[in-house]
C-alpha cells in the first residue's frame, strides 16, 4: 500500500511487484473531491479474516477484491456523507465539506466470524454497517458524535458478531477527549466507555484479543490502556513504553505488537498473564498456563558485540515463559518440569546458586543473558526454562546429589511438558507445549535420539563430574597436609596418595593412541563434556566422531571412578591411620562432600 490508494502487491517468494490501484490516473495531482476514489494518506487496507481471498480498500466506497486485484468491486454507496452534485461554489467550511466529497471511509472491520458482516467508519464520523456482503448498508452512526469525529479504527469482535468496538478521534475538532464506543446490538445502541483512559488522551485504535473474552486494548494518542471486564474499566499498560501515539495493535499469537506514530514498532512478550489475570486471586500464588514454546536451534557464538551505543532490543525469551504470581512474600520456591510419562526432568529451586563464572571469551558481558532465579518476593515473576533437562529427574550412581548442584542436561525434544510449581509447599500445575522450528528439518524420530544419546552422555558426565569433584577435594587436602607435616612417615603415605591421585587424575603421560582406560579422570570428564556439546550443536543425527569420542571417554571414565573408588575404599584408610600415628585430624567424608557440592555448581 502506497499514499492516497495507490496498491501495489508484493510476492515475498519472487520479490516482484504489481501495480493493482482500482484506478491508478492521476489521483494524487487532483483536488481530493475531484478523484474517482478518494483516499487519505494511509488508506484502510484489510484482508477478511473469514474469508482470506477477500481484500478490502477504503475510499468514500468499500472497495473489494477476490483475486489479488486484478478486478475491483464498489461493494457500498458513498459512506462519507457526500451529496450527489452538491455545488462547489463558495468558500469551503468544516460545515460544507461532507456534502462536498471530502470524507474518506477511514476504517473496514471484517468481521471473524461472519465473512458477509462488515464494519465501515468514516473520517466525517459515520459508521456503517452490512451483514449480507455489501448488498444493504445500515447507518448506525452513534447519534452525539457531531460530522468530523474521525472513526479512527473498528474492531469487529471475536466472539459475538453483533458486538464492535469503535475508537472515534475528535482532536482536529478541538476535543481531546478519549472516545470509544461499544455495541452488542450491530450498533442499534452504544456505549461509551472510557472509565480509566486519561481526559486528553484521545483515541487511536482499539482491539481486542482473539483468545480472552473482554480482554481489550486501546492505543491513544499518549500510550496504551488495556482492559479486563470487556470495555467497562481501563488502566495503564503503559510499562517501558516510550510517551508516543500508539496508532495501531495487534495480536501475533501470545505477543502484543505495537505501532506507533514514527513508523516503530513495539512488542510486549507473551500476554499470557493478561489473559488470565481475571483468574488471579490477590492474596493466593497463582501459576499462569504459558504460551507454546519454539525450539529453536541457536548457534553457541554469539558474534561480535555491537557498540553499546547502537540501537538494539533484545530478542524474545529463548525457551518456555514461566509466570507466577505471588500475594505474599515466600521462603521457598521449587520448579519441576514433567514429561508426559511424569518423569522429572528438571528441578530448580530458590536456593540454586546461580552459575556466573564462564571461560574467557571474545564476547561482551553484557550479551550473556542473566542468572534465571525464583524470586520469593510478593508480586508477579517471570522465569524461563531454557528446555534444558537434569535436576532430581536424573539419576547418579553412587550417593545423592542435591538436585540445585546438577548442572542442566541436554535439551527436551518437542512435546508436553508438565510445569509443576510448588510454594511452600503448595503446589500448582500447568501443561506447556514445545513445539519444533518451523524451519528445521528434523524429524520427531532424529530429536529423540538425540535425546536419549544426549542424556546418556550426560549420566556419565554427572557420575565423572562427582568423581573428579571428589577427587580434588581430597587432593588439595593432601597437598595442604603434605606442605605442613614434617613426618617423615606421614610425608611418604600422603606423597604416594598423591601420586595415585596424579595417576587417577591425568593418567599416563602419553599420546591419545593409548588404551581408553589408560586415559586420566580429567581427560575423559573433558571428552564427555565435548560429545555431549557436538550432539547437541545441531538438530541432526549425532556425528560418527561424537559417538565414538563418547565411547571412549565412557570406557576410561569407568575405570577411573573404579579406581577412584578403590582408592576411597583402601587408601584413604592408609591415610587417615598415618595421620592418627602423627596425632592429625583425620580427613572427614562430609567435608569433602562439602566441597564437592561446591565443585559441582561452578
Amino acid at each position: 500500500m502506497l499514499g492516497f490508494g495507490d496498491v501495489e502487491r508484493f510476492d515475498r517468494r519472487t520479490s516482484f511487484g504489481q501495480t493493482i490501484t482500482p484506478w491508478p490516473l492521476g489521483g494524487f495531482y487532483k483536488a481530493s473531491n475531484k478523484r474517482k476514489y478518494r483516499d487519505p494518506w494511509t488508506p484502510v487496507l484489510v484482508f477478511s479474516p473469514a474469508d482470506k481471498r477477500s481484500l478490502y480498500l477504503g475510499t468514500q466506497y468499500v472497495m473489494k477484491t477476490v483475486d489479488g486485484g486484478l478486478h475491483w468491486q464498489q461493494i457500498s454507496p458513498d459512506l462519507t456523507g457526500a451529496l450527489k452534485g452538491a455545488s462547489d461554489e463558495g468558500k469551503l467550511t468544516t460545515e460544507n465539506a461532507e456534502q462536498r466529497g471530502y470524507g474518506v471511509v477511514f476504517t473496514i472491520a471484517p468481521s471473524p466470524l461472519k465473512a458477509d458482516e462488515i464494519w465501515a467508519g468514516s473520517d466525517t464520523g459515520r459508521i456503517n454497517v452490512t451483514t449480507d456482503g455489501g448488498k444493504t448498508w445500515r447507518d448506525v452512526t452513534p447519534p452525539e458524535l457531531s460530522p468530523w469525529s474521525k472513526i479512527s479504527l473498528i474492531e469487529a469482535s471475536h466472539f459475538d458478531p453483533a458486538t464492535a468496538y469503535a475508537a472515534v478521534d475528535r482532536h482536529r475538532l478541538g476535543d481531546r477527549k478519549p472516545y470509544l464506543y461499544i455495541t452488542h446490538d450491530y450498533g442499534k445502541s452504544w456505549k461509551l466507555s472510557v472509565d480509566g483512559i486519561a481526559p486528553t488522551h484521545f483515541l487511536r485504535a482499539v482491539r481486542e484479543d482473539p483468545k480472552q473474552r473482554n480482554l481489550l486494548f486501546a492505543g491513544t494518542e499518549f500510550g496504551i490502556y488495556v482492559s479486563f471486564d470487556g470495555g467497562d474499566h481501563w488502566q495503564s499498560l503503559q510499562q517501558n513504553l516510550p510517551m508516543s501515539s500508539v496508532r495501531d495493535m495487534t495480536i501475533h499469537g501470545s505477543d502484543l505488537v505495537v505501532a506507533t506514530h514514527g513508523r516503530s514498532f513495539w512488542i510486549l512478550d507473551d500476554i499470557a498473564p493478561l489473559r488470565q489475570a481475571a483468574e488471579v486471586n490477590a492474596t493466593k500464588p497463582y501459576l499462569y498456563t504459558p504460551p507454546m514454546t519454539v525450539r529453536v536451534d541457536n548457534d553457541a557464538f554469539l558474534g561480535t558485540p555491537l557498540p553499546p551505543e547502537e540501537p538494539q532490543a533484545n530478542n524474545p525469551p529463548d525457551g518456555a515463559i514461566v509466570d507466577y504470581y505471588l500475594g505474599s512474600d515466600a521462603s521457598k520456591v521449587t520448579l519441576q518440569v514433567l514429561d508426559d510419562k511424569g518423569h522429572i526432568v528438571r528441578h530448580l529451586s530458590n536456593a540454586d546458586k546461580p552459575i556466573i563464572k564462564r571461560p574467557l571469551l571474545p564476547i561482551a558481558e553484557r550479551w550473556f543473558p542473566k542468572p534465571q532465579t525464583l524470586m520469593t518476593s510478593a508480586g508477579e515473576h517471570r522465569f524461563i526454562w531454557d528446555l534444558s533437562s537434569g535436576g532430581s529427574g536424573t539419576d547418579v550412581e553412587g550417593d545423592d546429589i542435591d538436585a540445585s548442584s546438577i548442572p542442566p542436561g541436554p535439551r527436551v525434544p518437542p512435546g508436553t511438558y508438565t510445569l509443576r510449581l510448588t510454594i511452600d509447599g503448595t503446589s500448582m500445575e500447568r501443561p506447556v507445549q514445545v513445539t519444533m522450528d518451523p524451519r528445521s528439518p528434523a524429524t520427531t524420530q532424529v530429536l529423540d535420539r538425540q535425546f536419549e544419546l544426549g542424556g546418556s552422555i550426560y549420566r556419565e558426565t554427572l557420575a565423572s563430574r562427582k568423581a573428579m569433584a571428589e577427587l580434588e577435594s581430597v587432593e588439595n587436602q593432601l597437598n595442604e597436609l603434605k606442605s605442613k607435616n614434617k613426618d617423615a612417615d606421614l610425608h611418604r603415605e600422603l606423597l604416594s596418595a598423591l601420586t595415585k591421585l596424579e595417576s587417577i587424575k591425568n593418567g599416563n603421560d602419553e599420546n591419545s593412541s593409548i588404551p581408553a582406560n589408560h586415559i586420566g579422570l580429567a581427560d575423559a570428564n573433558t571428552g564427555l563434556g565435548v560429545a555431549l556439546r557436538v550432539v547437541e550443536s545441531g538438530d541432526r543425527t549425532a556425528p560418527a566422531q561424537a559417538i565414538f569420542i563418547f565411547n571412549q571417554m565412557k570406557t576410561a571414565a569407568t575405570a577411573q571412578i573404579a579406581a577412584w573408588q578403590h582408592f576411597k575404599a583402601s587408601d584413604l584408610s592408609g591415610v587417615n591411620a598415618a595421620l592418627q600415628r602423627a596425632h592429625q585430624a583425620p580427613l572427614q567424608i562430609a567435608a569433602i562432600e562439602e566441597e564437592v557440592h561446591y565443585a559441582m555448581t561452578r
